[in-house]
């Protein structure tokens, strides 16, 4: 199974809604409110990452989830892979990144960090998208929209998983 298709969930009413195609710098987020640390988020968020994907191409500074590190995301068994390279790595609260590859986009930049909350914390994805002339960039754009909130939901059920067995 690829990760699009492991990932994929119902699509949600867009937040913004863009149906001119010449539109530049398109911004969309999600949310989620997370009862556990932090820097336990922080583990589970480059934990499920590599786990989705596979292990760093390349590894940043610092090993191996750090600035400069590649993946390499398969979508398409039949396409060359998107490559994705960490742009700014500030542990325990932000990782930015860029994708590269067939997307129907000019730049991907994407950005999940962790906002501390005392026990708790929330996890924000953002991304800034510029796409290319016709429909396959914002197609890719809710394709990934609806990837990364089943990402994040995931990632939200192990980290309080992991924060309830810690408890007891």
């Amino acid at each position: 199974m690829t990760l699009w298709g492991h990932w994929r969930r119902s699509p949600e009413p867009a937040e913004e809604s863009s149906t001119d195609l010449n539109k530049k710098h398109i911004s969309r987020s999600l949310e989620r409110h997370v009862r556990a640390t932090r820097g336990h988020t922080w583990r589970v968020l480059l934990d499920q990452i590599e786990a989705a994907v596979g292990p760093y191409v390349v590894e940043g500074s610092p090993p191996p989830h750090g600035e400069g590190a590649v993946l390499h995301l398969r979508l398409d068994p039949s396409k060359p892979p998107l490559v994705e390279t960490v742009l700014s790595f500030e542990p325990p609260w932000r990782r930015a990144y860029k994708v590269e590859g067939d997307t129907g986009l000019d730049m991907y930049h994407g950005t999940f960090a962790i906002r501390d909350d005392g026990p708790e914390c929330h996890l924000i994805w953002g991304v800034v998208v510029d796409p290319e002339p016709g429909a396959e960039g914002l197609e890719f754009l809710e394709s990934a929209i609806s990837v990364i909130g089943g990402f994040l939901d995931h990632v939200v059920s192990v980290a309080e998983r992991g924060a309830l067995e810690s408890d007891h």
